[in-house]
């Protein structure tokens, strides 16, 4: 059958129509096919919130370095020492220097400006010896000494907040000393004794409160008294020759480095009646005869060694305070031998 120009038209058009719908239908879909995937988030972004969420064991490391001073000013003569925020004006050999500072101060009675100074010490030494270094661990014992013994004396709310602050600069410097120096090193030795020493009296702090042994509870309910145990019968005894007594042994009992038959001070008292002391003080001076013989001045060694002889005779009254003396005795003259 022939196709009229009628037909063809009716034709063309349904073409048209056709392309035209198809066109419609591709443009509307094509938006779904070409648009990109949404971009992840950019690294930076992720770590940032990550950070955020959980601090990097690196900040936890010097956190106690970051902690904000918690001494009162002792007097008229404390509170010189500023501690400062921007520390680009130090440099590394500052570290020993505030080291210096703080003994000093300490020495002196200005437990606030030891504070500051071994703070400034320990964020020195952190940021140009490293978190892990022995120069770090130096001032946060230090730092953890002074903290310990602030807190003798302190009321009980303010006690446990130096407690714990002594008790984690005593365990970091300690973790550092063990990996730097190993565990027969004398800082080693310093930092164990000093974190036992804590523990031991935060223990007796807390065992100070509870009850006395045989009191009784008013809320547990009352028992009736235990009927009295039948006395154990009696036993005939046989005569018989008595064994010779057993010789006395003698207990060894350390001796200091003086003789105790001329001690006359209440500190050498202390030191002859007491075991640890008297061994403290026996190798404190096997240890200040080795540092004598190697100094390059005898005669300012001796100046110092009086001044520090003299400052325990005036100060010290009691077995804490000498255990802190020996302590910080021994480690300056350590510290002399190591500078040599």
């Amino acid at each position: 059958m022939a196709i009229t120009w009628r037909h063809g038209a009716i034709f063309a058009s349904g073409l048209l129509l056709g392309a035209a719908v198809t066109w419609l239908l591709y443009a509307s879909l094509a938006p779904y096919k070409t648009a990109p995937a949404a971009a992840p988030a950019p690294v930076e972004q992720a770590a940032a919130v990550a950070e955020a969420v959980a601090p990097p064991a690196e900040s936890l490391r010097s956190a106690s370095c970051m902690m904000p001073p918690a001494l009162p000013v002792s007097g008229v003569k404390d509170g010189k020492y500023v501690l400062k925020a921007d520390l680009s004006a130090n440099k590394a050999t500052d570290v020993a220097t505030f080291v210096v500072f703080g003994k000093e101060a300490a020495a002196a009675g200005r437990s606030r400006d030891a504070e500051v100074a071994f703070l400034m010490s320990c964020r020195l030494a952190d940021q140009f010896k490293g978190k892990d270094s022995a120069e770090s661990a130096d001032a946060k014992y230090q730092l953890g000494r002074l903290y310990a013994q602030a807190a003798l004396g302190a009321a009980d709310a303010r006690r446990a907040e130096l407690d714990r602050r002594s008790e984690l600069l005593y365990s970091e410097s300690l973790r550092t000393y063990l990996t730097v120096y190993g565990q027969s090193h004398e800082k080693t030795r310093f930092a164990t004794d000093g974190l036992e020493r804590l523990k031991q009296a935060v223990a007796q702090t807390h065992g100070a409160t509870a009850p006395p042994a045989g009191a009784k509870n008013p809320a547990s309910p009352t028992r009736a008294p235990a009927a009295p145990a039948a006395p154990p019968p009696r036993k005939d005894y046989v005569a018989k020759a008595e064994p010779p007594a057993p010789r006395t042994v003698v207990p060894f009992r350390a001796r200091p480095s003086f003789d105790c038959s001329r001690s006359r001070s209440t500190t050498e008292k202390l030191i002859c009646s007491d075991p640890q002391l008297a061994q403290l003080d026996r190798e404190l001076g096997t240890l200040h005869a080795r540092a004598r013989n190697d100094s390059d001045n005898p005669a300012a060694f001796r100046r110092r060694s009086d001044e520090e002889w003299r400052w325990r005779e005036s100060n010290c009254r009691d077995k804490e305070c000498l255990l802190d003396w020996y302590a910080e005795r021994r480690e300056q003259l350590l510290d002399e031998q190591e500078e040599r």
